[in-house]
């Protein structure tokens, strides 16, 4: 009986002990809430009460922007701009070599000089613009190392000039080619990149020529080697003849051999014991006149040339490469569809970007300043305490 007793009152303190704590988890939200809300508002009161610092901040560092803007130097951009050479600008090396390789006749096979395209000449000039030795020439030609490197000392070295001076030449090749200089004097600028274009422009074309040059030069120098050779060998075998002939002429005057035998009667006149119809017809038997004719002929003689097979061929060969005249002038690498002009109007600096970028950083500065200002009033106000 005592039992129901006991069970009833454990049933009792339960609900009783849990009430509470769900009243206490109920009212832990909205404190947090309101919590949040304070902060966010005393945020606010610390910046209006401290917003002339924001202002002030904000001022000045756009009063610097201006200032800065105001007095940075100016930079123009002076460009021009380029487009491949036209089919008349390399007529001159074609037309030469066209006209020279039309007319061989009969002269044999000649290596042919290839002629210089308009897509060969304008792709060489753009990978000499790149060129360090001829960047190098160009700045020594127009005296530009007092100019590139007015303060230069003695431990100024010539390299670090070139590198800037590359860094200055702007190259671009989208929706267009171009060449072109940043500097603060437009006259400069124009003028630098127009020479810079003429003396590139001059400089692939020598060196497209000096190609085609050494070609030639090239067949031109195996021709006479060819013809020099033919010219000694053939004075080697003249005096090997002379020499048989002289060894001829003594055993016809041993034998008693004056003038030619005829070699079918060979055994009746000399009753040598030779078999004719196997043995070549000696020289001896032209006899001793004719062999000292034959000898005082060669010994005496001027000229080769005109007992030497093809050489007159190889003659006519040379003759024909040396007639090919390749001028420089009238011929262009590019065509400049429009020079540098001296700019009227800076690229840098950007004055409004200037301003408008400092206000918005001297505004975000003030109010950082504000909260830090904020933060350390609290700390001292704690530690004070």
């Amino acid at each position: 009986r005592n039992m129901p007793i006991n069970d009833s009152k454990p049933t009792s303190d339960k609900p009783q002990t849990r009430a509470p704590q769900n009243v206490q988890n109920v009212a832990a939200y909205p404190q947090q809430f309101e919590d949040d809300t304070i902060d966010l508002y005393e945020l606010w009161i610390t910046l209006w009460n401290k917003k002339w610092l924001v202002i002030a901040v904000t001022v000045i560092a756009a009063l610097g922007s201006v200032v800065y803007a105001l007095l940075a130097p100016k930079i123009y951009k002076a460009e021009a701009l380029l487009l491949p050479p036209r089919e008349k600008d390399v007529k001159s090396v074609n037309l030469s070599l066209n006209e020279a390789y039309s007319s061989e006749t009969g002269v044999g096979q000649l290596r042919r000089v290839s002629g210089i395209s308009m897509s060969q000449a304008f792709s060489t000039f753009k990978q000499n613009l790149s060129s360090r030795s001829l960047q190098k020439k160009f700045i020594d030609e127009h005296s530009l190392m007092d100019v590139l490197a007015p303060d230069r000392t003695p431990e100024t070295r010539d390299i670090e000039i070139l590198e800037s001076f590359a860094e200055m030449i702007k190259i671009g090749d989208k929706g267009g080619f171009s060449v072109s200089v940043e500097s603060t004097d437009p006259e400069f600028a124009a003028k630098l990149v127009n020479d810079y274009v003429s003396f590139f422009d001059l400089e692939t074309v020598r060196g497209l020529v000096s190609d085609a040059r050494n070609s030639i030069e090239e067949q031109i120098m195996d021709i006479e080697y060819k013809l020099a050779s033919k010219r000694q060998m053939t004075k080697l075998r003249r005096e090997d003849q002379v020499l048989r002939y002289q060894e001829a002429s003594k055993i016809a005057s041993t034998l008693g051999i004056k003038k030619r035998v005829d070699a079918t009667n060979i055994i009746q006149n000399t009753q040598m014991n030779v078999d004719i119809a196997t043995a070549s017809t000696p020289l001896y038997y032209l006899g001793i006149e004719a062999l000292t004719a034959e000898i005082n002929i060669l010994e005496n003689r001027q000229s080769d040339d005109p007992f030497i097979p093809g050489l007159r061929d190889l003659q006519e060969k040379l003759a024909l490469l040396r007639s090919i005249k390749i001028s420089v002038k009238g011929m262009h690498a590019v065509t400049v569809d429009q020079p540098a002009y001296p700019p009227k109007n800076r690229i840098k600096p950007n004055r409004r970007l200037i301003v408008s970028l400092g206000t918005v950083v001297g505004f975000f500065l003030g109010i950082f300043l504000v909260f830090f200002v904020s933060f350390v009033q609290k700390q001292r106000e704690t530690h004070s305490e």
